[in-house]
């Protein structure tokens, strides 16, 4: 069987702009909904995994965007910060929905036969909302990271639709 030794992959022409604003954004987080930025310390290790969620990786391979988010890391937060991280993994909304990044989804609960408020004033409240998640509008979804996003979600959309009814609902991934 030949040897074969991969290389480091090129940095895509984005490189920097992307590092710079991901910096931005660990500095001093911004309003935007993206890039979402999820960490996560493990306290055996003492080390860090993140997940970068950004319609920005669209056209970068994984290497690419690890390193877009290392380097980052390596400028806002030190050498030191960006070496405790064990996984960087930058994925695009809909590749997080697939990946299961985004396990809480925020339903309405409203019986179909029941009148007020009527479904077109739900459809048009989760349509608002929408714009204030990684997925943006063009999800007919309410999808979030942590269940006090999609509690958060659910107060908002009380005080938009008074009288409507919502609900938590946690996607489980199967295993056999």
């Amino acid at each position: 069987m030949p040897r074969i030794i991969l290389t480091k992959p090129p940095k895509p022409k984005a490189h920097d702009k992307l590092v710079k604003r991901l910096v931005q954004e660990l500095k001093s987080p911004g309003n935007d909904v993206q890039p979402l930025i999820l960490e996560q310390f493990i306290e055996g290790t003492g080390s860090r995994h993140v997940h970068v969620i950004w319609d920005d990786w669209q056209g970068l391979i994984d290497e690419q965007r690890s390193a877009v988010i290392e380097e980052a890391y390596a400028q806002a937060e030190g050498a030191k910060a960006a070496s405790e991280i064990t996984l960087a993994s930058g994925v695009t909304p809909d590749e997080a929905l697939v990946l299961g990044l985004l396990p809480f989804k925020v339903v309405p609960t409203r019986k179909r036969h029941e009148a007020k408020p009527p479904m077109a004033d739900y459809k048009k409240a989760m349509k608002a909302e929408s714009r204030r998640t990684v997925l943006g509008d063009r999800s007919e979804e309410l999808r979030y990271p942590r269940v006090e996003d999609a509690e958060a979600a659910i107060s908002r959309l009380g005080k938009a639709l008074p009288g409507s009814e919502w609900t938590v609902v946690q996607e489980v991934p199967y295993e056999s």
